[in-house]
């Protein structure tokens, strides 16, 4: 499994998909945050926290992390070595494992960023609006579990196909849908109960919650079966693609 994750990983920097792609991010997040007049901008906002990073990121999350993870198996299935790998003596799990890690390493460089922020902003801010890392460390810890549930629904999607921007495409809309989809519909239903359920199953409900700060366990826990339910997905596409 680690030899795979070293050999992805190391791909991502070996062409020139990495850089562009982490070259994206920063530099959207540099000229939201700080340059654009909008609604993003830090400096207009007079705000003593990084709230519309968090704001933004989900959004960033939902193409770059398909981006990141498009070519994991379609690729391999385009070029048709993905019967070779299937046959080398490492298991399903471990092809999943190595892939998924490699991309969860390059997620985690990205939000890297929220870190640079924080320690850049935390000096100038006033006694009495002393920097709250309770709000901020559970929100990057929502942003990451976010990240890793859009990672494995893109290592699902590259399974389906040999083309790497149909499975950027298959992740970026199932991963649109999953996170805002769910409350558009809930909109449309009176019903309170119906309501409340469809909303609760939107990865954007779980998200907001842990940006308040706290960290509860059913968040977390419908994070962790999410980003499970795809990675089997991921097993059970290759397991046929073995019959």
């Amino acid at each position: 499994m680690w030899a795979l994750f070293k050999h992805d990983f190391r791909q991502y920097f070996n062409s020139p998909l990495g850089y562009v792609l982490l070259g994206i991010f920063f530099s959207v997040n540099g000229l939201f945050l700080w340059i654009f007049s909008g609604n993003f901008n830090l400096i207009e906002a007079g705000f003593g926290d990084l709230s519309l990073f968090f704001e933004l990121n989900p959004w960033l999350l939902l193409v770059f992390v398909p981006a990141l993870s498009m070519k994991s198996f379609a690729d391999e299935i385009k070029r048709g070595t993905l019967e070779i790998i299937l046959t080398k003596p490492i298991g399903k799990t471990a092809i999943i494992a190595g892939k998924y890690f490699a991309i969860l390493a390059l997620i985690v460089l990205a939000l890297s960023i929220a870190v640079f922020y924080a320690l850049l902003l935390s000096p100038y801010l006033l006694e009495e609006h002393a920097w709250d890392w309770g709000i901020f460390w559970g929100s990057l810890t929502g942003l990451f579990l976010l990240a890793a549930c859009f990672a494995a629904t893109g290592l699902w999607a590259s399974t389906l196909v040999d083309n790497a921007f149909t499975a950027f495409l298959i992740a970026l809309f199932v991963g649109l849908f999953q996170y805002y989809g769910w409350a558009q519909v809930a909109a449309l239903i009176p019903d309170f109960f119906w309501y409340s359920q469809l909303n609760y199953v939107a990865l954007q409900h779980h998200y907001s919650i842990l940006g308040k700060g706290v960290i509860p366990f059913n968040s977390v826990l419908y994070f962790a079966t999410h980003t499970l339910l795809f990675l089997y997905l991921t097993f059970y596409n290759l397991q046929k693609r073995t019959q």
